[in-house]
């Protein structure tokens, strides 16, 4: 196995590092898996504890991050890197550098997500390590629902064995171009892939390997011009290409108008019907919240899991 395709499968006690941070005041640390709703990355909230782990870096060199509160700062450890690369991955983890006030501004005018943006305080966007990673997560959520796509990555994280340990604690990890590549189209339809997917899966396995996702490639296009970019990539189409742009390289100015789950939000608000292209769901993110698509993706997704869990509650008890 090349080196490339090797990265380190456990981090003892000697290879963590300890650190903190002061984050800004308009943050919030999630405290449950549900709380970073709209797809489940590489996280685990362990029993003995508070905070989280989180697998982050290049696929062939990954790290641990784990994180918790400390009254108004975060404490930080990291296995496998620097108290420095630990604090700059962590800000980049959850989007601290995004100055969160001035996408406040725009909601306190739109009454489709002021209550969210009260309720929900401080969340921010939780970022990928880089578009590889968002494209195999974004790939995998096509037309499934959050448990399915979740349920397909644990059993692909399983089969190949992309976990990396720290001090006993296993860590999901994205598997590496290797290890998808090994895998193959027969593998990666065992762990519940479509063929569809599947063979997207191994396109962009041998893409990355070949260095096509580098954030380098990306600094200073458009947004259209970033999406069509990716977008002529095999297997993926807008909706995993701006997934991708949003989690991989933590862009704020990108709306999913054509998530279904969105839609049925603001039809739902009484916002856009459903039944009218989605160029009128993006229009309206663009005269609402320009520049701030991401985040009014974020809070209207956040908003419509919380009121479906409500009206089925509702529902449960009559």
């Amino acid at each position: 196995m090349a080196a490339a395709d090797a990265p380190a499968r456990a981090f003892g006690r000697s290879a963590r590092t300890e650190t903190v941070l002061t984050p800004p005041s308009l943050s919030s640390l999630p405290a449950e898996r549900d709380q970073l709703e709209f797809s489940s990355r590489s996280l685990v909230f362990p029993r003995d504890g508070d905070g989280l782990l989180r697998a982050w870096g290049p696929t062939d060199r990954p790290v641990v991050l784990g994180v918790e509160e400390d009254g108004a700062r975060w404490r930080v450890r990291a296995w496998g890197t620097g108290p420095s690369a630990a604090r700059a991955a962590v800000r980049s983890l959850f989007s601290l550098r995004d100055p969160l006030a001035g996408f406040y501004r725009w909601t306190a005018r739109d009454p489709t997500l002021a209550e969210a943006a009260r309720d929900f305080r401080g969340l921010r966007i939780p970022r990928d390590a880089g578009l590889y990673e968002a494209l195999v997560h974004s790939v995998l959520g096509q037309q499934l629902s959050v448990r399915a796509a979740t349920t397909i990555k644990a059993r692909l994280f399983e089969r190949t064995g992309a976990v990396i340990e720290a001090e006993g604690v296993e860590v999901p990890r994205v598997p590496t171009p290797g290890e998808i590549a090994r895998l193959g189209e027969a593998g990666l339809r065992a762990v519940g892939a479509s063929g569809a997917k599947a063979r997207a899966l191994l396109a962009l396995a041998q893409r990355e390997a070949a260095g096509a996702f580098g954030s380098r490639r990306f600094r200073g296009r458009s947004l259209p011009a970033a999406i069509a970019r990716l977008d002529a990539e095999p297997g993926v189409g807008r909706w995993t290409a701006e997934n991708a742009l949003l989690r991989g390289l933590g862009r704020r100015d990108v709306f999913l108008a054509g998530d279904l789950g969105l839609r049925a939000a603001l039809d739902a608000y009484g916002v856009v019907p459903r039944a009218h292209p989605e160029a009128a769901a993006r229009a309206w993110a663009d005269r609402r919240y320009p520049g701030w698509g991401s985040y009014a993706t974020l809070y209207l997704w956040r908003r419509w899991v919380r009121d479906l869990a409500s009206r089925r509650a509702a529902a449960g008890a009559g």
